[in-house]
């Protein structure tokens, strides 16, 4: 990359129209058509003024323009990843813990252990990344193997796929979580063993300490942690994301509001974020109203509110259609929904109604088509509200209900890289091979018609998007090992571009302002460090940003 300065132009009126910036290459993806263009893309301030081919690019070129000239590196729109949960990434990354791909507790234990005596003085161990699904033994872990390891400071490991943390017994502690002290609420998701005591596994809500432990630490720690984060973000090509867990309930404190907001004003937010906060149990959404006035400009917007409607496959909560195929018969291993229909349906009625677009977690088919009912409902109660309602992960779906996404304007946010986390012997026996083969699908949304962003669901897996997409064009595994057994079910790489930019913007509401490079919007652009459009998906996943622009400003350069 090179900076060159020119001479003073202006156009045929005599106005000058210079911009400030001016980026320039033979490959620019506009995040509107299936296509590359040659030619420049002109900033001015915090806006696009121009995208335009090769030869109009010098009227916007100053004597104090400065000029980036990429040659066969893309230019596209910043990359958009529009479920993460931001909090949750910084305080995890924070450390060097690998427990992604371990195979028995036994390892786990053994890491923590090493990572304790290369650090004697840490105060605390929080990461995740372990499965025990991949385990040789299935059986979930206790406090007591953690134990072994310290008593002294709080362990938490979570699940890879977020809904189960494996704590010991000064976390326990920490949390509050003593023999006869479990509040009633959380007595399902606290297991005990027969003296009464907490196994140390802790299923979701009574995870929340653990989740938002970053709300409870001081500012300027969390501060520190969430741009050391986000900084990898920038050199990923990531301007924008839709964080979907900083404020569990609303009705408390919104700390994370406030974080964010904090580092946007000392100009330590180079990342626009835009949150998801829960929806709470009943219709009463004051709350959420003076969030959404607080918190309608700047870089940190709250554009709807997240929903629940079942748990995951690997812990058997996600509710199916039909029942878990290795024990049909145990009511525990059959999904419990979140919110019965007609509760789903009365939820999502009132938050439509108004004006909060809704996304509801949903991994089973069941919750799925729950979820689309309550849609539904939405509609013949309010008419068409043209809200942007959205429905996550769908690792599951019936086949008659793929057409209803179109038919109902509902969004599919997809983690592609979500199905290489799991393991095909107990997806196998869980739900079988038929529901198996046609699971964690991509391109029936694609023919359907329907709108379908992409996204990674940091920290579940790697924020880096190029691993998404990799994950998206193949089914595959880094070693190149193919994941089920329905290897047509891929994207091309435009649709995954369009996914992770176009998209991540329509599917949250903010297509006018970002997700594409048009004269107008606001500067936010990534530029590849090469062509990736006819690259291999084994290339492709090795990519980069070397230049991300966020609002007009330069966050990060290679």
């Amino acid at each position: 990359m090179w900076i060159f300065p020119l001479f003073f132009r202006s156009d045929r009126k005599g106005k000058t129209m210079y911009a400030d910036k001016v980026l320039i290459s033979n490959l620019i993806y506009t995040g509107r058509e299936d296509c590359v263009m040659s030619g420049g893309v002109a900033v001015k301030g915090n806006r696009i003024v121009a995208v335009c081919g090769d030869g109009e690019t010098e009227k916007y070129i100053g004597p104090e323009t400065e000029v980036y000239r990429f040659e066969d590196k893309l230019i596209m729109p910043g990359l958009i990843d529009n479920h993460l949960h931001m909090t949750m990434g910084a305080l995890f990354h924070d450390n060097d813990i690998e427990l992604e791909g371990t195979k028995s507790k036994e390892e786990c234990v053994e890491k923590v252990r090493e990572f304790l005596i290369k650090k004697p003085d840490a105060s605390l161990v929080l990461t995740q990344g372990w499965m025990n699904t991949s385990w040789d033994d299935r059986s979930y872990p206790d406090r007591k193997d953690l134990d072994a390891v310290s008593t002294d400071i709080p362990i938490c490991l979570g699940t890879a796929d977020g809904w189960w943390f494996w704590v010991n017994t000064r976390a326990l502690e920490m949390f509050g979580y003593t023999k006869g002290n479990i509040p009633e609420e959380l007595k399902d998701s606290i297991p005990l063993d027969e003296e009464g005591n907490p196994t140390g596994m802790l299923y979701w809500q009574a995870a929340a300490p653990a989740y938002f432990m970053m709300m409870d630490i001081d500012p300027e720690i969390a501060m520190e942690l969430l741009e050391n984060s986000l900084e990898i973000y920038s050199r990923c090509g990531i301007t924008a994301a839709g964080d979907l867990s900083n404020e569990h309930r609303i009705e408390k404190d919104p700390a994370g509001f406030r974080l964010y907001r904090e580092m946007e004003k000392r100009n330590r937010l180079d990342v626009r974020v835009y949150i998801y906060p829960s929806i709470g149990k009943t219709t009463d959404f004051a709350e959420a109203h003076k969030l959404k006035e607080e918190y309608s400009d700047g870089y940190v917007i709250m554009p709807g509110l997240k929903a629940y409607e079942d748990g995951v496959i690997d812990s058997y909560t996600a509710v199916v259609v039909e029942p878990y195929e290795d024990n049909p018969k145990n009511p525990e291993k059959n999904g419990t929904p979140i919110f019965t229909q007609e509760k789903l349906n009365e939820i999502v009625t009132a938050a439509n109604r108004e004006g909060f677009p809704v996304r509801i977690h949903c991994t089973g088919d069941g919750g799925t088509r729950m979820s689309l009912n309550a849609f539904e409902a939405s509609l013949k109660a309010n008419g068409n509200h043209g809200l942007r309602n959205g429905i996550e992960h769908i690792e599951m779906i019936h086949e008659d209900d793929i057409h209803r996404f179109r038919e109902l304007e509902v969004a599919a946010n997809k983690q592609p890289a979500h199905l290489l986390l799991c393991s095909e012997e107990f997806m196998t026996e869980a739900i079988g091979e038929k529901r198996w083969k046609y699971s964690h699908p991509f391109r029936a949304f694609i023919d359907a018609g329907a709108h379908m962003s992409l996204s990674t669901d940091f920290p579940i897996v790697s924020v880096n998007p190029f691993h998404t997409i990799y994950a998206s064009m193949t089914r595959k595994l880094a070693t190149g090992e193919l994941v089920g057994s329905n290897p047509d079910d891929v994207l091309t790489i435009y649709e995954a571009l369009y996914g992770y930019t176009y998209m991540g913007a329509y599917c949250m509401g903010v297509e006018d302002e970002i997700g594409s490079l048009e004269e107008g919007k606001l500067a936010d652009i990534a530029v590849i460090d090469g062509r990736v459009i006819d690259e291999s998906p084994e290339r492709i996943s090795e990519r980069k940003s070397c230049l991300t622009m966020m609002d007009g400003r330069i966050v990060y350069k290679a």
